[in-house]
């Protein structure tokens, strides 16, 4: 579903343009990542419905596709870390399996 320039989307719209909740895109409008406003509907005071601009759900949607896209890096401390980690873990499994034949 590609989005009209033209016409604002409704929260549920546009969760069905982003692959998402509606829940998630009153999220997104309170974070700000999106913009729109609420239309209030005459005779039913206190309800409303969210418009979103359909701008916006292309530019979030271009951030979320870069936020997925990088490779997280890896520092060198964090591959001795994990190297070591495994060793302690090698060397209490050897531990255990000593007192367990010797007991």
């Amino acid at each position: 579903m590609v989005a009209h320039q033209d016409r604002w989307l409704t929260a549920q719209q546009a969760a069905a343009e982003m692959n998402t909740t509606s829940a998630e895109i009153c999220r997104l409008l309170s974070l700000g990542r999106l913009s729109g406003y609420k239309q209030k509907q005459a005779g039913r005071p206190g309800n409303g419905q969210w418009l979103i601009d359909p701008k916006s759900i292309v530019d979030e949607k271009r951030r979320s596709a870069n936020r997925t896209r990088l490779p997280r890096k890896t520092s060198p401390q964090r591959l001795v870390d994990a190297d070591v980690a495994a060793s302690k873990r090698e060397r209490l499994t050897r531990t255990r399996r000593a007192r367990r034949r010797s007991g």
